[in-house]
């Protein structure tokens, strides 16, 4: 059943319509009173959405979706409420999730507790994993169950229904899933480049020019500093001196090294792009190439070495992009 979320998943993201303007939303409470005729990236501790949205990505606490969501809807939170109608896809983690709305057409979810309601139908499948699971909706298509609990009292197309097991096998099975942290942290990642997008965009064309020439020197250069870094962190943390710059230093380190899949994520997508002869906005291609690489980082051993290459690749190219721009 993993690599049936991760693939709906890359589904929604790769085929989510392409846009040239974002709209970012933040705060603790953040709430959506009046139509957003755009993508909606929002988060908080508490996002409430009273207007109609094209689609949207939120995050938060608690997230109420009390108006139609035109588009699709990508949605994580600790308590989710999904009220309102829905014209694309859903995908949605959470500790406790409820779908009370029309679908159009797929949902993914997982959570510890999730109920699909008696005022929902969904207009093709469904993917379930968690703790508890209810279906009291209608679906069209099939409906996918894993979970330790659960209850049907609606109708299906079709019903593909596994219990969560005690035993150690099912355990392993379970690690395989993509956990709910897991996926924020790959939203999480993904808004931060897009946000990074937004407002440096000639520090990306920079590092994406550094990337796509000689990556292979700047992938060993990168690898090279990574390693000399972390020898100079280590010395200068363990003197009383440089302490401070050691935390300094090390905090820039990590912050870089975060980054650096980021650059490249943008670079791969703009490559895919331009392989395949098509046109395609930034946003979109870097969200492109952020799928692909994070699909790719899950390859058993190859994804490590992977990641270590982007890293490395992404970290050269910074410096390098960083020693012109000094010029």
């Amino acid at each position: 059943m993993r690599w049936l979320y991760v693939l709906l998943l890359i589904s929604v993201l790769a085929t989510a319509p392409a846009a040239e303007a974002l709209k970012f939303m933040s705060d603790d409470v953040v709430s959506i009173n009046f139509p957003v005729e755009d993508d909606l990236f929002a988060g908080g501790d508490t996002v409430n959405v009273n207007a109609p949205v094209d689609s949207a990505v939120i995050a938060g606490g608690n997230v109420s979706i009390d108006a139609p969501i035109k588009g699709d809807l990508i949605v994580f939170g600790g308590e989710v409420d999904l009220n309102s109608d829905v014209g694309g896809k859903i995908v949605a983690a959470g500790g406790t999730i409820n779908l009370r709305g029309d679908v159009a057409r797929n949902v993914v979810m997982a959570g510890g507790q999730v109920r699909i309601l008696s005022t929902s139908e969904i207009g093709r499948d469904a993917a379930v994993t968690g703790g508890n699971v209810y279906n009291a909706g209608k679906i069209a298509g099939t409906l996918w169950v894993n979970a330790g609990n659960f209850e049907n009292n609606g109708t299906v197309g079709d019903l593909k229904f596994q219990q969560w097991e005690e035993d150690e096998a099912a355990e392993e099975k379970a690690e395989a899933f993509i956990s709910t942290f897991s996926i924020l942290m790959i939203l999480g990642f993904l808004i931060v480049g897009l946000i990074i997008l937004r407002l440096f965009p000639r520090s990306v064309s920079a590092v994406d020019r550094e990337i796509r020439q000689s990556p292979p020197v700047k992938a060993l250069l990168g690898l090279g500093l990574i390693v000399a870094s972390m020898i100079l962190i280590v010395i200068s943390i363990f003197t009383v001196v440089g302490m401070p710059l050691g935390f300094l230093l090390l905090t820039l380190f990590v912050a870089a090294l975060m980054l650096a899949n980021l650059f490249v994520s943008f670079s791969l997508g703009r490559w895919i792009v331009s392989a395949l002869n098509q046109t395609l906005g930034d946003y979109p291609a870097f969200i492109l190439g952020y799928v692909v690489l994070s699909v790719l980082f899950l390859i058993p051993y190859a994804g490590s070495i992977i990641e270590l290459i982007s890293i490395s690749l992404g970290f050269g190219a910074m410096v390098y992009a960083i020693n012109e721009s000094r010029r």
